[in-house]
């Protein structure tokens, strides 16, 4: 250790040992700025430098009225079948519950006809949900599927999408994906209760049915778990 290091870099490296060694697990939080403040002898403002160093790596997910949360050591960027969230994060051991913030039917502006084969002005459902794994907040979802693909659909059903369309005889084949690292804007603070702008994963993905068909375009605004990810997934 250098003799003169800053005294946050000491505590970034010491948090940092504590998380690679699993002293302190993914999910669970780090010592309160007031506990460290304490053991290092700084001020509270010292520490928080050390914590927005752990943030900027990918390290923690810093939370009002909770803390600073370790995040999943790596994303993963292998996956053997294309799941829903609901399937993925269920297998992972989480409780899911989704809270849908809106069901709206718009018209499918230049993106939206590009990435589902329609005409510019055709109907599509929006689609917006929170999802949340053990009561906490983890992915913002915007879908787009068209209207005339699944005309019943009613908000009960957007509680998991992928199962209503199975329900519908529609065999899910694959997905492309496009997955890069953002900050978090005031909307998506305020969505996922963050407690500042913090990087997270944006995934754009278009969903394709065995007939070829694309029948979803979306956008995922996710943090805080490990996800399993890839720019190509085939259905079991």
């Amino acid at each position: 250790m250098k003799v003169n290091e800053p005294v946050y870099i000491k505590i970034e490296k010491y948090l940092r040992e504590l998380i690679d060694s699993e002293k302190i697990k993914p999910g669970e939080l780090l010592p309160s700025e007031n506990q460290l403040s304490e053991k290092f002898n700084v001020t509270r403002m010292t520490v928080r430098s050390a914590f927005n160093n752990l943030v900027k790596q990918g390290y923690i997910i810093r939370k009002r009225g909770i803390g600073s949360i370790v995040l999943g050591n790596r994303v993963s960027d292998n996956m053997g079948a294309m799941e829903s969230f609901t399937k993925e994060m269920l297998r992972k051991g989480y409780e899911i519950t989704t809270r849908l913030v809106s069901l709206l039917v718009v018209e499918a502006n230049e993106t939206i006809k590009d990435r589902l084969n329609l005409e510019i002005g055709e109907n599509v459902w929006e689609i917006k949900r929170v999802r949340y794994a053990n009561g906490e907040p983890v992915s913002y979802m915007i879908t787009y599927m068209p209207v005339k693909m699944f005309p019943n659909l009613k908000k009960d059903d957007c509680m998991s999408l992928y199962n209503f369309i199975r329900n519908n005889n529609y065999n899910i084949h694959t997905a492309n994906r496009i997955i890069e690292a953002i900050i978090a804007d005031e909307g998506l603070i305020n969505l996922l209760e963050l407690e500042s702008e913090v990087p997270i994963l944006h995934i754009e993905q278009v969903g394709i049915l065995e007939t070829g068909e694309s029948f979803e375009y979306s956008h995922t605004y996710h943090y805080g778990y490990k996800l399993t990810l890839n720019a190509l997934v085939e259905n079991d």
